[in-house]
């Protein structure tokens, strides 16, 4: 499958841009090899830094905490339980000496493509209490209580205030 990435103008005069003069050579060059050829565009948003942090400080952590004999202040235990998430929500297959292998992904792009949206609806399955993943009781944490010296993990936070209890 050939990917070709482009945006469209951000002044909303209806105008879309492929980027640089080589992905418009490759583009022209794609459609002359495949005349008559349908194009489907998907809109795509890029995540942000935000929602990187919010994955990574708040859903990685929150789902180790639920875990038995796991430490969610733990770096190990926290990379052991996103490597799981991967394989689990954001995996392919590898085919090594005649088996087929669950692999993970990289999660680069795919949190907003529902890689955040499966873990979640996983979690609300398990019976954890997803409604304190709220990003922007997270934002408000990250940006003002951790800043001004409170917890300093959000999972901490939500305990201080009285919301999570230990299992």
């Amino acid at each position: 499958m050939t990917t070709f990435w482009g945006q469209s103008d951000p002044s909303g005069n209806g105008k879309f841009s492929l980027g640089t003069e080589h992905n418009v050579l490759r583009f022209k060059d794609f459609l002359k090899k495949h005349p008559g050829i349908r194009l489907k565009i998907d809109p795509y948003t890029p995540e942000s830094r935000e929602q990187r942090g919010f994955f990574e400080g708040a859903v990685i952590p929150f789902i180790t905490y639920f875990q038995e004999n796991l430490d969610y202040t733990d770096s190990d235990h926290l990379k052991r339980v996103r490597d799981w998430l991967m394989i689990e929500f954001n995996a392919s297959f590898l085919k090594v000496g005649g088996k087929s292998l669950k692999v993970p992904k990289s999660s680069k792009g795919e949190l907003n493509r529902g890689l955040l949206e499966r873990i979640m609806d996983w979690s609300g399955e398990q019976g954890y209490p997803i409604e304190l993943l709220n990003p922007e009781d997270y934002k408000t944490w990250n940006d003002t209580t951790r800043q001004d010296g409170g917890p300093r993990m959000y999972i901490e936070y939500l305990e201080s205030i009285g919301k999570l209890h230990r299992p």
